[in-house]
């Protein structure tokens, strides 16, 4: 779905801030485009296309005679709100647990790249992510940098199986999970020292067609990562509850 801009984006983004913070709670009848309209100062039609854009998002839904109503957006909202509500929405669990589920996704999706790739990637598309890994390594010393263009590997990975639904889940996947890198990579995890190693073994047991081989490979790779990645996040998370920091 397109993102708006301009007035419309501002608009949107207030919108979807109050519904991820609960200001606007589910079940609520937003106020009327007229309302709405003289308190962003914009007119009736910006307001029509910010909510069109919230109920692409299933965040609002329009009712005949009841106008827009607020959604719960727990269970009806998609990936892209990942980025809002890990600004502005409230944990059921605490935020450490959360960042390791999604890290632990992140993981199996990157496993499952790997065996598409090995199952029924050609050389020739293979070939492209041998660059893309190379490139990736160019940034070993800015983990952020670093650790986004490892997600365009593996999503490249999936492209290159040709398997379109599992490349369709990875574009899905892809947008928010950077958001989840920019706030856990920098500088909790330094690239390992032997990152290119692993990636260039990983690629031969894809190039192989060696799926156990590869999966493997790569469950060691993320199992060091992540543990590091935690150890490093609850030593921030200490050292805040030291300082009485909620």
């Amino acid at each position: 779905m397109p993102r708006p801009t301009g007035v419309v984006l501002r608009v949107s983004d207030a919108l979807l801030r109050k519904i991820i913070s609960e200001e606007y709670s589910p079940g609520l009848r937003l106020p009327s485009e007229v309302d709405l309209a003289a308190e962003f100062g914009c007119g009736r039609s910006t307001i029509r296309e910010a909510l069109r854009h919230l109920a692409g998002l299933n965040l609002v839904e329009s009712r005949r005679g009841s106008g827009a109503v607020v959604l719960d957006y727990r269970r009806e909202g998609r990936l892209e709100l990942m980025p809002t509500w890990f600004q502005f929405g409230r944990f059921e669990h605490p935020l450490p647990a959360i960042i390791r589920e999604m890290l632990r996704l992140r993981a199996m999706l990157a496993c499952e790249a790997a065996r598409l790739a090995a199952l029924y990637a050609t050389p020739s598309s293979l070939a492209s992510v041998r660059r893309q890994i190379e490139v990736a390594h160019t940034f070993r010393d800015k983990p952020l940098e670093h650790s986004l263009r490892e997600l365009d590997i593996f999503r490249a990975l999936t492209h290159a199986s040709a398997m379109w639904p599992a490349a369709w889940l990875a574009n899905a996947f892809i947008g928010p999970m950077r958001e989840v890198h920019r706030i856990v990579a920098d500088p909790l995890s330094a690239v390992q020292d032997n990152w290119l190693d692993v990636m260039n073994d990983l690629m031969t047991r894809i190039e192989q067609h060696d799926v156990d081989g590869a999966v493997a490979r790569l469950r060691r790779h993320f199992d060091q990562v992540d543990r590091q990645i935690a150890e490093g996040l609850e030593g921030i998370f200490a050292r805040s509850h030291d300082r009485g920091i909620p």
